[in-house]
């Protein structure tokens, strides 16, 4: 029965667009699946709770106008990940054995910063909570005064706290480049940096297109010249972290999507389907099909480059997969950032 109702909510488009009834259900059955009633997501896959999910639960809940849940995520993720002394979150909760539950690594993830003070930010216009506002501006000069780096002229955002600046140059992960989220932080906290942090983000991205499909990978190396070029020890994948570049492109005004966006519609056009990934190093496509929430963020990366029926096609694509991914949270969490961003 469950999966006979899973099927006909994820199978109600309206030209391109999940209709709002589909998207609440679906809403639903995420929260049955990976959040608990304290407000912890749960990654499934691994077992662990980590910055990241609680930041996506929290920004669908704005999306789908859910306040209850939104703030029972966000106090869970406040009292286990905001333990720090600078305000970030460690991004690693879990099991340390011997039946005992806490953090695993105290280090920071930046993209779960990010999309937590965004979350806010977006709640407290939402639900006009002033203390929305309030937490959110704590995170935001955090990042600022944490994880900064000069380079070049350039102002770009480390990662993380530690592990990713070295004599060589800077790690950098493209997918952590969330435009929209600067530019409301330039609206409420120190206007000029986060001003710049877009600018430079905007550049930083599209230096990031390699290979001959012209698409940033999951991960990249930024020399002390600023020259940047694919990071071997990370693997040289337009791949699982690298597909949110395009939602997040999407979210951007007067978005800009890399020109390797129109070989992947070409090959899903020519041969059925959106590989799971694009090998850079080796300008080669994956031969195993792309999971629901891949083919939800090129559905609306079509939708937002005037391709409806393309768009269409491929919601309706991602919503006959999620029927056969319940317990995938990050292909679920995709479907949802997408399907409720248009």
């Amino acid at each position: 029965m469950k999966l006979i109702l899973l099927t006909m909510i994820f199978s109600l488009t309206i030209s391109g667009i999940v209709s709002a009834n589909a998207q609440q259900s679906v809403w639903t059955q995420y929260k049955a699946a990976f959040i608990q009633n304290d407000g912890r997501v749960i990654d499934k896959w691994q077992g662990i709770s980590h910055s990241e999910g609680q930041s996506y639960g929290m920004i669908i809940s704005v999306l789908y106008d859910d306040k209850d849940e939104f703030d029972k995520i966000w106090q869970w993720t406040k009292n286990n990940l905001q333990v720090r002394h600078d305000n970030l979150f460690a991004w690693n909760w879990g099991s340390r054995g011997n039946d005992k539950w806490g953090v695993i690594d105290y280090n920071n993830a930046t993209d779960g910063d990010i999309m937590i003070s965004y979350a806010l930010l977006k709640a407290w216009v939402k639900w006009q909570n002033a203390g929305y506002k309030a937490e959110a501006l704590k995170v935001i000069e955090g990042i600022r005064k944490n994880l900064a780096f000069d380079l070049e002229k350039r102002t770009f955002l480390l990662p993380a706290y530690f592990g990713f600046n070295s004599a060589d140059g800077l790690r950098l992960n493209p997918s952590y480049l969330i435009f929209s989220a600067f530019k409301a932080f330039s609206e409420v906290e120190d206007k000029s940096f986060w001003e710049k942090v877009y600018r430079d983000s905007r550049y930083l991205i599209e230096i990031s297109y390699l290979g001959k499909f012209k698409l940033p990978p999951d991960w990249i190396v930024l020399n002390k010249k600023g020259e940047s070029s694919l990071d071997g020890g990370n693997g040289f994948l337009f791949g699982y972290d690298a597909i949110r570049t395009l939602l997040y492109i999407s979210w951007d005004i007067n978005p800009k999507f890399p020109d390797g966006i129109n070989e992947i519609f070409k090959i899903y056009e020519k041969l059925g389907y959106i590989p799971l990934y694009v090998d850079l190093s080796k300008n080669a496509i994956s031969l195993e099909d792309a999971s629901a929430g891949f083919y939800a963020v090129y559905a609306l990366a079509a939708e937002k480059t005037g391709r409806h029926d393309l768009s269409q096609k491929l919601f309706k694509e991602a919503a006959r997969k999620a029927v056969l991914e319940k317990d995938s949270y990050y292909s679920l969490s995709l479907f949802l950032l997408a399907a409720g961003s248009i």
